[in-house]
């Protein structure tokens, strides 16, 4: 949970008198350190199933009690544990927000990307390597790329509702293409909500791999949801398809490839055919929170894979361009940064 500032402090912070980059810099790198040790040893798992003593703590995690001591007393501060009676727990914050029994899952992914990007951040300022300076080869195997898979995994939950209810198909439709659809999460919901629709998610191996173990769980619509495995710009899509989703596609692409996936999407799509594009645009209205979320993901993405966040009318170009019009932009409340274009033939 982040640092909260009182009105005095906030005040002294715009003033200078408390220096900004010790807030901005200094403070995050101590909490992902905090976050990352609680990761390693499982601290989260452990207190989910019941309280403890730093004590029992120590005996069963194996870790030494004084650097335990110092863990608990930061995450106390941050919101993310909490001392009754001599004993340790989970805050209310922590049950409801942290994804307890994949957290050790998640985090490899983030902290790994964030040692990278860092170590290199003077290099993608300097030559802005094709390919940023990770790329997504690193990410379609290992540690890294499962952790990744779980990763995303979470964030689609935490918007996946919200985006199934203002995605709005016309009567008739009966099939959809979820492009580098990973887990399946959109595809799956997307589904349930239309009985009569036919599901398609496609994505590299261990994306496959990520929407098969959806599917298993989800055996309601697990019947009408098939994968694909291939590359979407490599690969020929199938045709027939009256609605295809990108969920988090186009901010890794260069507009040049933005422009040849939505055409293939136009080939691969009936005459009334529709897409979703649910991204991080750089224009898009809201308050200054959700504006800074998607510009810090802008950012990240241009180290990452040498991508950035779009302005809506530069997506709305290209739609117009590869035959999709009518373009709705329908931005996320609980997803702040996170925008639902809508667009048809």
């Amino acid at each position: 949970m982040p640092l909260k500032p009182n009105f005095i402090e906030r005040f002294l912070i715009s003033r200078g008198k408390i220096p900004g980059p010790l807030i901005d810099f200094a403070l995050p790198s101590f909490i992902i350190t905090a976050l990352t040790g609680a990761s390693h040893i499982d601290l989260f798992q452990v207190l989910d199933e019941s309280e403890a003593s730093v004590d029992e703590l120590s005996e069963k995690i194996g870790a030494n009690k004084r650097p335990l001591q110092n863990l608990l007393r930061a995450l106390k501060q941050i919101g993310y544990v909490e001392k009754k009676n001599g004993r340790w727990t989970l805050t209310s914050y922590t049950r409801k927000a942290v994804p307890v029994e994949e957290f050790s899952e998640i985090l490899p992914f983030f902290r790994e990307q964030l040692v990278r990007t860092v170590q290199k951040v003077d290099q993608a300022l300097m030559e802005t390597p094709e390919e940023g300076v990770i790329g997504w080869e690193p990410l379609k195997g290992g540690e890294f790329g499962r952790s990744y898979q779980s990763a995303m995994r979470w964030l689609a939950r935490q918007s996946v509702e919200e985006v199934t209810k203002k995605v709005e198909l016309p009567e008739g439709v009966t099939r959809m293409i979820d492009v580098g659809g990973s887990h399946g999460l959109y595809c799956v919901e997307i589904c349930r909500k239309y009985p009569e629709l036919q599901g398609t998610v496609m994505d590299w191996p261990i994306g496959i791999e990520a929407a098969e173990e959806t599917l298993e769980q989800e055996s309601d619509v697990a019947g009408r949801i098939e994968t694909l495995e291939g590359n979407f710009f490599e690969d020929e899509l199938p045709g027939g398809y009256d609605y295809a989703f990108l969920g988090n596609i186009i901010h890794s692409n260069s507009p040049d490839q933005n422009r040849y996936l939505l055409m293939k999407l136009a080939d691969a799509t009936t005459e009334q055919g529709s897409v979703g594009i649910l991204d991080q645009f750089d224009n898009v209205s809201g308050s200054g929170f959700n504006q800074s979320v998607a510009a810090l993901i802008g950012w990240n993405l241009f180290l990452f894979v040498n991508g950035r966040s779009y302005a809506v009318e530069e997506v709305e170009e290209w739609l117009k361009e590869t035959g999709f019009g009518n373009v709705e932009v329908k931005p996320l409340k609980k997803s702040p940064g996170f925008t639902l274009l809508t667009a048809s033939k």
